[in-house]
């Protein structure tokens, strides 16, 4: 049985800055429950993690954040939100016929390019889990991405896509995961997870403090951080630690 976890309530704006900021925003001022989608057809200061922004086309592609608080989904941890988000748009994007790689910590890869991106920020009390706010940037219908190493379901697939339409789709299937995590485990989400890892068991090379390195990813702990074999020994690293060096198919 799937519950509903989230989209009880949608904003949609045409513009804002940034839907997690807007999320936020409302927060401070006590007017969001938790579930509450936030979207918006332009996003003018979209951003990534580690302070990357996010490159969208005006009404091309599907840019929303939700609200989420973990007593309402079993006091769930961060790791497993992350999990259950990045599960979720891979449902989405598989039901179209492709073949979607969790490229770890958050983004969704379709053949060693981006189509998705996932930024949650996190806000605890008492060294606990209070808040966190989910957004998501799928791109959709752009078909021009200048020197980016992405492409969009219209380039993948060949056909238009409605927002909306996608929105509904992904937020079903974020409520999916979210019933799958409550009915089972986080290590059921975890080992899933790490079962559609981008380039495991592959050899990849990545940066790690100037130096590249080429090792054979391996899956993540129960921290979140990535596991590599490196030189027949199993190395733990942390987000922001490495930066993969991707060639695009």
């Amino acid at each position: 049985m799937v519950k509903t976890y989230i989209g009880q309530k949608i904003i949609h704006l045409e513009s804002v800055d940034s839907t997690n900021n807007y999320t936020a925003n409302l927060l401070k001022e006590g007017k969001i429950s938790s579930g509450t989608v936030i979207l918006s057809d332009i996003q003018t200061e979209g951003r990534g993690q580690r302070a990357n922004s996010w490159q969208s086309l005006p009404f091309e592609n599907l840019t929303f954040s939700f609200l989420l608080k973990p007593s309402n989904v079993s006091n769930i941890s961060p790791i497993t939100i992350n999990h259950c988000v990045s599960l979720a748009l891979a449902e989405f994007i598989s039901a179209q016929g492709l073949t979607p790689q969790l490229k770890w910590p958050n983004d969704i890869y379709v053949n060693n390019q981006k189509i998705a991106g996932i930024l949650i920020e996190n806000n605890f009390k008492s060294g606990v889990l209070n808040i966190s706010i989910i957004g998501i940037g799928i791109n959709i219908n752009q078909t021009s991405f200048n020197s980016l190493n992405a492409s969009s379901l219209a380039l993948l697939t060949g056909k238009k896509y409605p927002i909306k339409g996608v929105l509904f789709d992904i937020i079903y299937q974020l409520n999916k995961q979210f019933s799958t995590y409550e009915s089972n485990s986080a290590d059921l989400i975890k080992n899933l997870y790490d079962q559609n890892l981008w380039n495991r068991d592959i050899s990849t090379k990545f940066m790690n403090n100037g130096r590249e390195i080429e090792g054979v990813i391996q899956g993540t702990d129960k921290e979140g951080s990535l596991l590599i074999l490196v030189d027949g020994e199993v190395q733990t690293y942390r987000n922001g630690e490495i930066m993969f060096l991707i060639k695009s198919r």
